[in-house]
């Protein structure tokens, strides 16, 4: 895919849905998250750290089927932790044929927009986090030749390792997002947004929908205006909660509705995730981790 965003709005695309940043962003040709209009572009280089943990949750399918802001960073660390352990076999491979790496962003967390993480936002901002353990990619160049044929073989490498580990939640986790994107046509939500513009202008913020506020924060984060993003951060915490408060109630009882009809699938993945997350980490030596508070 082109570009990663901080956001990405997985609906539309099972089996792309979430490589909304990579270890191959501008190389391959990964499906881009669908309607991004609503969605603030990248900034030139994600935010340093947050504090993580690599403790697994106590039930697997909070990782493939989030229901709240806070599950979704379970959702990112599964996400991120592909791409890390992708990315180091890319290097791997690269290093064995003495090849520098092609260009490309670090691994990274990627928030949902559909399920928005608003006490995380509060905190934190927009801007994208690097994962923990990925490879500063300072240096890195594209290569000629033999060099970028090298190249081109070692990231189809990094891309079958992703797939991997994505191919064992991946038809579950689209089932999920397709069904929790009926809520945005929700009367109940569009009722609760109606609430967005006037909340915004309560604060001086020309933003009567969410489609003109993430222009601002677009706006904003090119421009590397780090004060004006965090404001505007703050400002779509408070204005978003009602909404979202509507939201969290119809996701869970929609998410109950969806575990019992997927038990099956989700009982697979609470045995073949974690064997295969240990997998990864002893293979590749990289650590999963999730973004906490």
């Amino acid at each position: 895919m082109p570009r990663r965003t901080p956001f990405s709005r997985p609906a539309a695309r099972p089996a792309t849905l979430l490589v909304a940043a990579g270890v191959l962003a501008g190389l391959t040709a990964c499906s881009a998250p669908p309607e991004q209009a609503a969605a603030p572009a990248p900034p030139p280089h994600p935010a340093a750290t947050v504090a993580v943990t690599s403790a697994m949750p106590a039930d697997i399918a909070d990782m493939v089927v989030p229901t709240t802001g806070e599950q979704t960073r379970l959702s990112q660390g599964l996400d991120a932790f592909g791409r890390l352990a992708a990315d180091k076999a890319l290097r791997t491979c690269l290093a064995e044929h003495r090849t520098p790496a092609p260009p490309h962003e670090p691994p990274a967390f990627v928030r949902f927009s559909d399920i928005p993480d608003l006490p995380f936002i509060d905190r934190n901002g927009f801007n994208g986090v690097i994962v923990p353990g990925a490879a500063d990619a300072t240096g890195d160049r594209p290569a000629e030749g033999a060099g970028r044929g090298i190249q081109d073989r070692c990231m189809k490498t990094g891309t079958s390792v992703e797939q991997s580990l994505r191919t064992l939640y991946v038809d579950v986790q689209g089932s999920w997002f397709r069904e929790e994107s009926s809520l945005r046509t929700h009367p109940r939500v569009l009722a609760a947004l109606r609430s967005f513009g006037p909340c915004m202008a309560d604060r001086q913020i020309e933003a009567p929908d969410e489609n003109a506020f993430f222009a601002l924060v677009d706006q904003r984060m090119q421009a590397g205006d780090t004060t004006g993003e965090r404001t505007l951060a703050r400002a779509y915490s408070a204005c978003m909660k009602p909404a979202e408060d509507v939201r969290s109630e119809l996701r869970k009882a929609l998410g109950t509705r969806f575990r019992a009809d997927h038990r099956q699938e989700i009982d697979a993945l609470n045995t073949a995730l974690p064997a295969k997350i240990r997998e990864f980490e002893r293979r590749y030596g990289v650590r999963i981790s999730f973004p906490v508070l």
